[in-house]
């Protein structure tokens, strides 16, 4: 993008600035000084952009301390993750073919809350519903499901590339 491109959408902008929307995704992530215009923005202090439309995304744990600073906006979404029915749809959606493997995986999920704990968002469901189909030992900790998550990944792809040997993956790796 040249210089005169970058100049014209800042111009257009800040020209009509109610028809633009700024999507500022882990925003607790960036590295950004709090006299930037960023900042100027989210507080309310940039008269010419008052009227911007602005998307900030961030984690929980921060989301309270950028709403206790001064700031202009006008409504906070959070997103909870599935409930314990959710978590029962996507299991059984998830094993549609299997539905003996959805119901074994639903009763452990309710003997053990800390793995259940781990099917909160649709990525880590789908992480954890894959172990167990692969019957792979379920892990009790995120970086665990991680863990075995990139384990079997690779044993696919090294399988599929025809260089798998049993056990010679990443030993490390493999969760305790």
């Amino acid at each position: 993008m040249s210089n005169t491109d970058e100049r014209d959408i800042i111009d257009f902008i800040c020209q009509h600035p109610s028809q633009v929307v700024v999507v500022m995704d882990s925003l607790d992530e960036a590295q950004i000084n709090e006299d930037s215009l960023i900042w100027q923005i989210i507080r309310g202090q940039c008269e010419e952009l008052a009227k911007l439309n602005l998307l900030v995304v961030t984690r929980p744990c921060e989301a309270a301390s950028l709403l206790a600073k001064k700031s202009i906006f006008h409504r906070h979404l959070e997103v909870v993750g599935f409930t314990k029915e959710k978590i029962d749809s996507y299991v059984d959606a998830f094993f549609v073919d299997e539905p003996h493997k959805a119901c074994s995986l639903r009763e452990l999920l309710k003997s053990q809350p800390e793995v259940r704990s781990l099917m909160h968002t649709p990525l880590l469901a789908t992480m954890l519903c894959r172990s167990f189909q692969m019957d792979k030992a379920l892990p009790s900790t995120q970086t665990q499901l991680y863990q075995t998550a990139v384990l079997s990944m690779l044993e696919q792809s090294t399988e599929k590339a025809g260089h798998y040997t049993p056990g010679s993956i990443l030993g490390d790796l493999r969760p305790p």
